[in-house]
């Protein structure tokens, strides 16, 4: 057994193109302390220092559904107007508002064509 999981471990540490995540996640609260506005920090790590987000909304894209009980929001990530920055990192900080028996926020992170490049699901902290 120790042998076949150190056999494993090796494949998984061999493999090329195997990649760990980067930066920090997303994070949502709410405001108050019986529910009401939801302030969401949404943070995606784009594939250059030229990105933005350049437009956030509540709803999912075309096409999308999401679980009940679930806020979708829908961000898209493009070219940053201002030009390239210093870091890879973007975030959006919004407020969303939903019912108080909401128990997830689902981003769709798109392209200004509207193709996903990620999905994050995130559960709603109440502190």
């Amino acid at each position: 057994m120790r042998i076949l999981a150190l056999a494993l471990l090796a494949v998984v540490l061999a493999l090329p193109g195997t990649a760990f995540a980067e930066g920090p996640g997303s994070f949502a609260r709410y405001k108050g302390y019986y529910g009401g506005a939801i302030r969401l920090e949404a943070n995606y790590v784009a594939r250059d220092t030229c990105q933005a987000a350049i437009d956030a909304r509540r709803g999912a894209p075309p096409g999308q559904a999401v679980a009940p009980l679930t806020i979708p929001v829908t961000i898209v990530i493009g070219p940053n107007p201002r030009g390239c920055g210093q870091s890879r990192l973007v975030q959006r900080v919004m407020t969303v508002g939903g019912p108080t028996s909401t128990e997830l926020i689902q981003i769709f992170f798109v392209n200004p064509t509207g193709r996903i490049l990620k999905i994050e699901k995130i559960s709603i902290s109440t502190f």
